[in-house]
């Protein structure tokens, strides 16, 4: 976890609730299986020095394998783009790397340690203190072996010349030793002598899982009978999982990823099972010129229209947004100006006390230039207005946009528009015969909110997202950078593409996993019979998501892959 945050990998919910213990469990299993290993060696001519050799000798090979087909795996579930999924999965990758590290060289330090332990005579977990009476010199004890404990306590010698134990089945002869005796007759394999030992004990025939799958189940597992069952079990559960795969349905509710029986899972349940209601918000950014581009902003808000879940006017059109609003507010001013100066309230010199509030803003916004150097020029209100054919005037745009977002707040406000940089202040005064308005930045980001309804499952859901991306796409060809946004792009827009990735993360991964096994095991043959196992048993989880009722979505398809 410490690497990952060295290397700028960001944190989230599967990383700090997953990741340990899937540390946890990775780790155990290669030590398991290395414990388990060393704990049934069975050679007992084998000089302490070499014990943990021979412990990775049977077993290193299965570590490595498994460590880096576990990498491989989690690298090629990051092909899948989700932001969150893909840190969980580069961290794991990272886990999986430091288990195998720890596994081939730190657990083995361990085991060699305690391998000077017991022959050196100390106690198992009181390691300070010496067992009286024992002086071992070679492989006649070893900690929670269970096998050769017994075999060193009860062993009888033969004279046959066999160089390793044979199986205990055999007959012991009638006398017998004590445990001192065949201590003393066991002898040092660094000597060079090689002796055969068979135990005599009833205690080495106790059940255990490896007995019972050597005498019992591999015995079993070959009669004719038990492989037809077993091809027919596998071609139903072969057929279940065509089935199940057809029945697969996208999806992840909301409910599923917040703790239950809280006030937010009340309401997210409420929600989807009533209204099915949520907001988007269509943004514009980018250096983008907005006074000059006015008509392809209102056609890009106008083509919402068609999106079917967006919800529209009572005459079918679609609310008002920020430049509209803006708009409608110049509109008004321009109209009481020209009623004032049809008055004779108002001239190009100035405007008496007759005339209105807006009158006298309108004759300030006109007489902008928006220019720096000069930013008044009064002859503008002989041929200048505010709104020219719906267009705003482009040259004093954002002298009129500071302007409305002071003096029409509420309209700001009822447009969500989050203009970004924001607008700069400046307040109206009918008595201020300052003309100069401040002029705002250029717009950089701008949002167009919309009302969703009618999304209470996946597959509305994405077929909205798609409607909508597609508006998106096509104005990005015309020179509007925009994008989407909103919960049901957030959440929901991972099922557009999540089987194609899904498929080609598993593609990768199964790849990888031939390349690893051929290498390890030099054997290509072997390592296709794995991917046709692994393609096997994938199906078959494929298909029990769908007989199961479980749907799609990314946190079951890292766990497929």
């Amino acid at each position: 976890m410490g690497l990952a945050a060295l290397i700028g990998i960001s944190f989230n919910a599967a990383s700090t609730q997953i990741v340990p213990f899937l540390a946890l469990g990775l780790g155990v299993d290669a030590m398991f299986l290395l414990i388990h290993t060393f704990s049934t060696q069975t050679q007992l001519d084998i000089c302490y020095q070499d014990q943990v050799g021979e412990v990775l000798r049977k077993a290193g090979v299965s570590v490595v394998t498994t460590a880096l087909c576990n990498v491989a795996a989690f690298l090629a579930a990051a092909l899948i783009p989700i932001p969150a999924l893909r840190a969980f999965c580069f961290q794991a990758a990272i886990l999986t790397g430091m288990n195998l590290f720890s596994m081939l060289l730190l657990f083995p330090a361990m085991i060699a340690l305690d391998v000077r332990r017991v022959f050196a005579g100390k106690l198992d977990i009181l390691f300070c203190l010496k067992q009286e009476g024992t002086n071992a010199t070679s492989m006649k004890e070893v900690t929670n072996n269970d096998m050769n404990e017994l075999k060193v306590q009860k062993l009888k010698q033969n004279t046959c010349s066999e160089k390793y134990p044979k199986s205990f089945s055999k007959k012991c002869p009638e006398e017998s030793y004590g445990r001192q005796n065949s201590m003393n007759d066991l002898i040092d394999p660094e000597s060079g002598n090689e002796r055969c030992y068979i135990s005599c004990s009833s205690d080495c025939n106790q059940w255990t899982l490896t007995s019972f799958v050597t005498n019992y189940y591999s015995q079993w597992i070959i009669k004719t009978p038990v492989k037809v069952l077993t091809i027919v079990i596998a071609l139903a559960l072969l057929v279940a999982s065509v089935y199940g795969i057809g029945k697969v349905e996208d999806g992840l509710d909301l409910t599923d990823v917040v703790p239950r029986n809280t006030s937010v899972w009340s309401f997210l349940q409420a929600q989807d099972k009533y209204f099915g209601f949520y907001n988007m918000y269509a943004v514009t950014q980018g250096n983008f010129e907005y006074p000059q581009n006015q008509r392809l902003i209102y056609e890009y808000h106008d083509s919402f229209v068609r999106v079917n879940n967006i919800i529209k006017d009572d005459d079918g059109g679609l609310p008002e947004f920020w430049l509209s609003l803006f708009r409608t507010w110049l509109t008004k001013l321009q109209d009481a100006y020209d009623s004032d100066k049809a008055s004779g309230f108002l001239d190009e010199e100035g405007w008496t006390e007759k005339a209105s509030n807006d009158a006298v803003l309108a004759y300030k916004l006109l007489v902008q230039t928006g220019h720096v150097d000069y930013p008044v020029d009064k002859s503008l209100l002989r041929y200048t207005r505010l709104v020219d054919d719906g267009i705003i005037n482009a040259n004093g745009f954002y002298n009129y946009l500071s302007a409305w977002y002071s003096n029409d707040a509420m309209a700001y406000s009822y447009s969500q528009a989050t203009l970004v940089p924001t607008p700069k202040e400046w307040f109206h005064d009918p008595k201020d015969y300052d003309l100069k308005i401040p002029k705002s930045k250029p717009i950089k980001y701008a949002q167009i909110p919309f009302l969703l309804n009618n999304l209470g499952d996946t597959k509305a859901v994405v077929t909205t997202i798609k409607q909508v991306r597609e508006i998106c796409e096509r104005f990005q060809t015309r020179g509007l950078p925009n994008f989407p946004n909103g919960i049901p792009f957030t959440f929901w827009e991972q099922y557009i593409g999540l089987r194609f990735y899904l498929l080609l993360a598993l593609a990768a991964a199964l790849a990888a996993v031939f390349v690893v096994v051929s290498i390890l095991l030099m054997s290509p043959w072997a390592a296709a019979l794995i991917l046709v196992i692994l393609s096997s048993i994938i199906g078959q989880l494929f298909g029990a998501l769908g007989i199961l009722g479980i749907k799609l979505s990314a946190v079951p398809a890292v766990i497929l892959i």
